[in-house]
């Protein structure tokens, strides 16, 4: 029995994840290079009308003004090529992949994780080339695990990946020192001298349904989103069973677990100043953060206990249906979030009791929303959908509106999740403005990966 994405079955388009156990993968990724070089340009002003009229019937947020229109006044112009597809070795193999951008993706060295059931790698942003693969006897146990949900990158502490399971689990990989080609199973979290801790106290179990009790560090439904914190001493989680965990790097430990939302909890993300972001099917995005710390600190283990703790400072509520998707960009003074009702709304930072304010939407997908990203440097927003389409957003200059450079369509099933990476940024040889150059990559329901060339160009 395949087991669909619970909130993807709407949309008609979930199907092939799920089907993580019982499959056959091999340990490797093979690379194969498109043999079409065509180049499909699309201008800024085609883009934004054609965003508008398929917002038109499109059951979005009214009272939120559409960025993409007001972007049609200006310069940039996008093109893109296909250029890579990375499969798995075995041609049966059809579950579905997620894929994150790794590393300093501002600079040469910036990596892109790809994470299936039974392989995990990390291949070069500019070559593609893997560069690290698991293990295949490791990779074979985990994808005993079901199907993988997510994936972020630790940008401290080595190179290493960790993923988000179905069975309620996150495995923590690492790059070999010895043989730095492999990328090997480190932990499962939470893990067994956690568990082994916290099992004798009878305070530590709690009830997650009827006649069922576990421990709560651990949870009890698939991890649907996974991210670090930018100095590398946490790492948040977040599952379909409603909770936020937060876990402690380099020890492993759960820290905290909060009930997050009154539904599943659909991703995670978040700001360099540590703030958590979360998204669920209640339709809400809630910011969370740590508590302040007390004027005159505590004497003995209650004050460490205090500063590890996170509490909620704002509700976001302007989607009108569940929300699948949120990514931090511009340093963490913009939000963005995509949901069931086909738009990817911006948020605005603000210094008030709402933390941030919805100052618009991006509108242009026929289907929900599915997944978000922003490149590290740019303005640029990257969105997948199950209308089996990737958009691109530009954002402009003076930040007040957001150009469609580009609409990707080449995959045959809805987009499971999108990442995208600068490479370069050069003047144009005719002296008429400047062309920047991404990298982006979108994984869909059937296992696919494409590795897209994105080009910007604007005039001076």
């Amino acid at each position: 029995m395949q087991l669909l994405p619970r909130l993807c079955m709407a949309t008609g388009n979930g199907d092939g994840d799920g089907s993580g156990k019982g499959e056959n993968n091999s340990g490797k990724l093979g690379t194969a290079v498109s043999s079409s070089s065509s180049t499909v340009s699309t201008s800024s002003s085609a883009a934004a009308a054609a965003a508008v009229s398929e917002a038109s019937s499109s059951t979005s947020l009214p009272s939120l003004p559409s960025l993409s229109a007001a972007a049609s006044a200006t310069s940039l112009a996008g093109s893109f090529v296909h250029v890579t597809t990375l499969l798995p070795l075995s041609a049966s193999a059809s579950s579905a992949a997620v894929v994150a951008v790794a590393g300093d993706s501002s600079s040469a060295h910036g990596l892109v994780v790809v994470a299936r059931p039974a392989c995990v790698a990390l291949h070069d942003v500019s070559t593609l080339e893997a560069t690290s693969t698991s293990d295949a006897a490791e990779a074979a146990s985990a994808a005993a695990a079901g199907s993988v949900k997510c994936v972020a990158h630790l940008l401290h502490g080595g190179a290493a990946v960790v993923t988000g399971h179905q069975d309620g689990r996150l495995r923590l990989w690492r790059v070999s020192s010895r043989s730095p080609a492999r990328l090997r199973l480190a932990a499962a979290l939470p893990t067994v001298a956690d568990r082994l801790r916290r099992f004798p106290v009878p305070s530590n179990h709690v009830t997650v349904r009827r006649h069922h009790r576990r421990l709560w560090i651990e949870h009890a439904d698939a991890v649907s989103g996974v991210a670090a914190s930018p100095d590398g001493r946490r790492l948040f989680s977040v599952s379909w069973d409603k909770t936020l965990k937060v876990w402690s790097l380099p020890s492993l430990r759960c820290l905290q677990s909060l009930p997050a939302h009154d539904d599943a909890v659909n991703a995670v993300a978040v700001a360099p100043d540590g703030t958590v972001y979360t998204a669920s099917a209640d339709k809400r995005v809630r910011v969370w953060a740590p508590r302040p710390e007390p004027d005159k600190p505590r004497r003995g283990r209650g004050n460490k206990k205090h500063q590890n703790a996170y509490h909620l400072v704002a509700t976001l509520s302007r989607h009108t249906a569940a929300v699948n998707a949120v990514a931090v960009g511009c340093g963490g003074e913009r939000l963005y979030s995509g949901g069931n009702d086909r738009c990817v709304v911006v948020w605005e930072r603000e210094e008030s009791a709402s933390h941030m304010v919805a100052i618009g939407a991006l509108r242009g997908h026929r289907r929900a929303v599915l997944s978000v990203a922003c490149a590290a440097a740019g303005g640029l927003v990257v969105s997948g959908a199950a209308d089996q389409t990737v958009r691109a957003w530009r954002r402009a200059a003076d930040g007040r509106g957001y150009a469609c450079v580009a609409v990707i369509d080449g995959h045959g099933a809805a987009i499971r999740s999108v990442a995208a990476a600068p490479v370069q940024k050069r003047l144009r040889g005719d002296a008429a403005g400047e062309e920047e150059e991404w990298r982006v990559c979108s994984a869909s329901f059937d296992g696919e990966v494409r590795v897209w060339s994105l080009r910007v160009s604007s005039g001076l």
